[in-house]
C-alpha cells in the first residue's frame, strides 16, 4: 500500500514539475533596441557630463584660491590666514555637498534616471506579461539581471517575442540616436 501511495505522489510531483512552463528574456538586449531607452540614456549622460564639468570648475576655483593663498601666506596676518583657510574649507565642503547631491546614493542623477526609465520599464514589463500569458508561461527569467543561468536553450528565449509585442524588429540593429551611426 505504501508503495502505491509513494508511486502516485511521485507521479503527481513529476506531472506538477513538468506542467511548470518557463521562459527567458534578455532585458539588456531588448532595451538596446528601444529608441526611448537610448534617448533617456543620452539625456542622462549629457546631464551627468554637465554636472561633472560644474564640479570640476568648483574644484579648479578652490585650487586657484589655495595656490593664491600659499603664494601670499607669509605676507598675511594671522586673522587673514585663518579667514582664507576657512573660506577654502567652506568651498571644499560646498563642492563635496554638490557632488553628493548630484552623484551620491539617491542623488539627482539616480532620481532622474529612475523617473525617466519608469515608463520604459512599465512598457517592457507589460509586454513581458502579455507574452507570458500568450505562451502560457508560469515563470519568466531575465538572463541580463544577474540570474545564475549558466545555459538556456534558445527555444525558451522569448526576447524576440517581447520586441515584436513592443513593435520593434528583433533583427534590427540596436537603436541609436538620430544622426549617429550604429555600432
Amino acid at each position: 500500500m505504501k508503495k502505491i501511495i509513494f508511486f502516485w505522489l511521485l507521479l503527481g510531483l513529476v506531472y506538477t514539475l513538468k506542467a511548470q512552463r518557463f521562459g527567458i528574456i534578455d532585458t539588456q538586449f531588448i532595451l538596446e533596441k528601444m529608441t526611448e531607452y537610448q534617448s533617456i540614456q543620452k539625456e542622462v549622460e549629457q546631464l551627468s557630463q554637465q554636472w561633472q564639468r560644474e564640479l570640476e570648475e568648483m574644484y579648479k576655483k578652490i585650487e586657484k584660491k589655495y595656490s593664491d593663498y600659499k603664494a601670499k601666506e607669509v605676507l598675511l596676518s594671522k586673522e587673514d590666514i585663518e579667514k582664507l583657510q576657512n573660506e577654502i574649507m567652506e568651498d571644499e565642503a560646498k563642492a563635496k555637498e554638490y557632488q553628493k547631491k548630484r552623484f551620491g546614493y539617491n542623488g539627482d542623477i539616480f532620481k532622474i534616471r529612475e523617473e525617466k526609465m519608469r515608463p520604459v520599464q512599465e512598457k517592457l514589463y507589460k509586454a513581458v506579461e502579455e507574452v507570458s500569458k500568450e505562451k502560457n508561461l508560469n515563470f519568466m527569467f531575465d538572463k541580463a539581471a544577474g540570474a545564475s543561468i549558466v545555459f538556456a536553450d534558445p527555444k525558451f528565449d522569448y526576447s524576440s517575442d517581447v520586441l515584436k509585442k513592443l513593435g520593434i524588429d528583433p533583427n534590427a540593429a540596436p537603436a541609436t540616436e538620430p544622426g549617429k551611426p550604429s555600432r
